[in-house]
């Protein structure tokens, strides 16, 4: 199954890296084929052509964000991973509130 084809998802790639290969310890790889981010050797993020995966979110949160966006579990083949929201960003200037969620990922991971 392809989760990720550059060509239709260049523009969030850019603005995604944009602001997280800033942050302090990101590294990022392909996982599933897609570009993933990692801090410290663990996985907070990753894209999928039509969004964002983001892998340590509050119950909270993914309520929030299911108030502005489509969301749902990621789903790696017939698996289902529930712990990992599936975002998706219909737009670009629709992605600010999304990397809130990317930035707690983030921290949760790089508590650890």
């Amino acid at each position: 199954m392809i989760y990720y084809a550059e060509s239709g998802a260049d523009a969030l790639r850019r603005a995604f890296e944009g602001q997280v290969m800033d942050w302090p310890g990101v590294t990022s790889r392909r996982m599933f084929g897609c570009p993933a981010y990692l801090v410290d050797g663990k996985l907070f993020a990753f894209l999928v052509t039509d969004g964002i995966v983001i892998t340590q979110i509050r119950k909270r949160d993914r309520e929030e964000l299911a108030k502005t966006h489509t969301t749902g579990p990621f789903h790696a083949g017939e698996r289902e991973i529930e712990r990992w929201l599936q975002v998706q960003v219909d737009s670009i200037d629709r992605i600010e509130r999304v990397m809130l969620m990317v930035r707690k990922s983030y921290d949760t991971v790089r508590s650890y």
